[in-house]
């Protein structure tokens, strides 16, 4: 049991930088996630890695009809692409939300909804339609953790930093729009320009961790880890801590179960991270009846 703990640790180790991107993605993205659930928008968790996703191919499908440069697998030309495509369609897609939001049309669910459905079906129809580079769009799409090079862990970790950053020097202000705008408003502060820097920010980590991860985990991370904590949690700090420890707890049982148990990465790590929630729902329950009976004695 030990060789497998410490194998990670080890220099040299394979997929070293398979193993420290897990913990990465674990740590952050449930930070975005607490936000989605103050703004009571858990949806987004799942509708914007799909946006993101939709993004990429849609970068590709340009670069394949030769509107941009030629396509040159495994370059950095190819993920700066990615990127660019990933964070226009997914910070687009937030602002059209929130203004469809304010004016007060249809329902959130309905919403995003359409938008998940839709952002599903275009994704497929932009790989469809190009005809050059379809194996490295599926894989840049589906996420290949396992196949984590070092300068995109450098990447990851230096934006994920930066991130982290703006979000706890702002936190004040994010809270604030996301909690309660008319408070906002009245106290003075530019609601749309907060707005807009954390659509920004979070449009920056949705479409890194995409690249790198996947949808599907990034989603996972992004709601999981923050639904475990809130059971413990009444302020918001320690809301923001647990939930990135909880994520980051699931991103390094998840790579050790992964390479003990020869499973897929990403799978075992979603597993794992909501093991955790169920661990922390029984914990939570058992508090609860624990305070009623000492309240009783």
């Amino acid at each position: 049991m030990m060789t497998y703990l410490l194998a990670p640790f080890q220099p040299g180790f394979l997929l070293h930088n398979a193993f420290w991107g897990s913990i990465a993605v674990g740590f952050f993205c449930p930070l975005i996630g607490v936000y989605f659930m103050l703004r009571r928008m858990v949806l987004l968790g799942v509708a914007l890695p799909q946006i993101s996703a939709a993004g990429i191919a849609f970068a590709f499908l340009l670069q394949g009809l030769g509107v941009v440069l030629t396509l040159h697998t495994g370059e950095p030309n190819d993920r700066l692409l990615a990127l660019l495509g990933s964070f226009v369609f997914t910070t687009g897609a937030i602002v059209a939300l929130s203004l469809l939001e304010a004016r007060g049309e249809g329902t959130t669910e309905s919403r995003i909804g359409a938008i998940y459905a839709l952002a599903y079906a275009v994704s497929i129809l932009f790989v469809a339609g190009n005809a050059n580079g379809k194996v490295e769009m599926l894989s840049m799409l589906n996420g290949e953790i396992v196949s984590v090079s070092a300068s995109d862990l450098e990447l990851l970790l230096v934006a994920y930093g930066i991130l982290t950053v703006l979000l706890f020097l702002f936190n004040r202000q994010f809270l604030l729009v996301s909690f309660d705008r008319q408070s906002a408003q009245v106290a003075g502060k530019n609601v749309a320009f907060w707005d807009l820097l954390l659509y920004a920010v979070i449009g920056v980590a949705i479409s890194m961790s995409v690249i790198i991860v996947g949808p599907m985990l990034t989603f996972a991370f992004l709601i999981v880890p923050p639904l475990a904590a809130r059971r413990f949690c009444k302020r918001m700090i320690p809301f923001f801590l647990l939930s990135s420890l909880i994520g980051g707890l699931g991103g390094f049982l998840g790579f050790l179960v992964s390479y003990s148990l020869d499973w897929p990465l990403s799978p075992a790590d979603i597993a794992v991270v909501s093991a955790l929630l169920f661990a922390c729902f029984i914990l939570s329950k058992a508090a609860s009846v624990f305070r009623t009976r000492e309240r009783n004695s």
